[in-house]
């Protein structure tokens, strides 16, 4: 009989489960506008299990296979470095820090941070040796850092919370942040591009010892039940480097925790947005064992036909539907008829499983995100 979990199980081992899984990945904005009662501060940093409550329920609530939890290892708000909160800003709650530095809590995206000093180096100030070995933070976005408290217990928290809310039918899948995330935090944007094209030497160092430190934490994740772990790499697409820059500096940093997850047990998926077409094999040649988001056009340039052609017989596909002209501004009719095509072609692959191409848009209509269960048990149907 399947359940949820052997469901997508299956289709991540390239098998035919009874029908597509459904799973996507709602926003951290889209968690907080479906759940107001949800204290922002509260969620990004796990106090109570906010954070495992709030992506659970989402996925319980839309009739999702599996959870995702996009950050694992969530710090508690260390009160002693805290001067006041302002919990008047219409925006979200406003931490104010002894050091100068804020935070905006937002309640319709990731928090917003500001620094009193511009936080980047340059690369020759940067000794790859310093780097721990221990991982101590995660870096969704420029200039805003997700501390990884200490405590043993308390690293893979969130992974036993949801496995205790959802129970043992339901997939639930950690997160790991790529090498080349903690380089691009560090040097900033421009200096990071820069740097691989004349320092790659360094650089190449850099992401080696980054890459030890995440695989640290993917074991942590994997020992702790995980089913699958995604390696969220939004910067390995056409923006930022040249195919040739990530096979040959990004890719092997990858790979490392590639062969972590298949240490733990677990399969691993690359999370990529944007244009990506001109390395789709790259990916895959990395080791992973399926991709997402493939943004179609005109958010990205991947058309999952053309996808499922090159790479549908050696990695599972999910996505991938447009989370923006499609699930959040489309109509219902739109929708039904976008869903029905992407099953059409995505059924044709090893592995499928329908998701939207990247996270579910804050301001996107639950009626719309309701429509997609229905329509994978009617359509989806092996």
């Amino acid at each position: 009989m399947f359940t949820a979990r052997t469901r997508l199980a299956d289709a991540m081992r390239l098998e035919r489960p009874d029908r597509v899984p459904l799973m996507c990945q709602p926003s951290l904005g889209f968690v907080l506008r479906q759940q107001p009662q949800l204290d922002p501060i509260d969620v990004w940093h796990n106090h109570d299990g906010a954070l495992s409550r709030g992506y659970c329920e989402i996925s319980r609530r839309f009739g999702f296979d599996g959870v995702l939890i996009p950050a694992v290892g969530a710090a508690p708000l260390d009160e002693t470095t805290v001067l006041r909160i302002d919990r008047a800003n219409a925006e979200g709650p406003v931490v104010h820090f002894r050091n100068g530095d804020s935070c905006v809590y937002c309640r319709n995206d990731l928090p917003r941070y500001t620094h009193a000093t511009p936080p980047e180096v340059a690369i020759e100030n940067l000794d790859p040796m310093a780097v721990a070995d221990r991982l101590a933070y995660h870096p969704p976005s420029t200039h805003l850092r997700m501390q990884i408290t200490k405590d043993p217990g308390g690293r893979v928290a969130e992974i036993v919370q949801a496995r205790k809310i959802m129970g043992p039918d339901v997939s639930i899948h950690g997160s790991l942040y790529a090498p080349e995330d903690y380089l691009i935090d560090l040097l900033g944007t421009d200096g990071a591009m820069v740097a691989l094209l004349t320092e790659p030497g360094r650089c190449q160092a850099l992401l080696a010892r980054f890459a030890r430190a995440v695989a640290g934490h993917a074991l942590e994740q994997a020992a702790a039940g995980a089913d699958a772990l995604n390696v969220s790499a939004p910067w390995a697409g056409q923006s930022f480097v040249s195919p040739s820059l990530y096979r040959t500096l990004i890719a092997p940093a990858q790979a490392v925790l590639v062969s972590a997850a298949r240490a733990g047990g677990v399969p691993s998926y690359c999370h990529t947005c944007g244009a990506i077409d001109d390395r789709l094999e790259a990916i895959i040649d990395t080791g992973f064992d399926g991709i997402e988001c493939l943004d179609p056009p005109p958010l990205g340039n991947v058309e999952l036909a053309d996808a499922v052609r090159r790479i549908g017989d050696r990695a599972f596909i999910k996505g991938n539907i447009d989370p923006v002209h499609t699930l959040l501004l489309g109509t219902p009719d739109q929708i039904r008829a976008d869903v029905i095509g992407r099953l059409e072609v995505g059924m044709s692959a090893a592995g499928f499983i329908l998701s939207t191409a990247c996270a579910i848009a804050p301001e996107t209509p639950a009626a719309h995100v309701e429509l997609l269960h229905g329509l994978v048990e009617r359509y989806g149907r092996y």
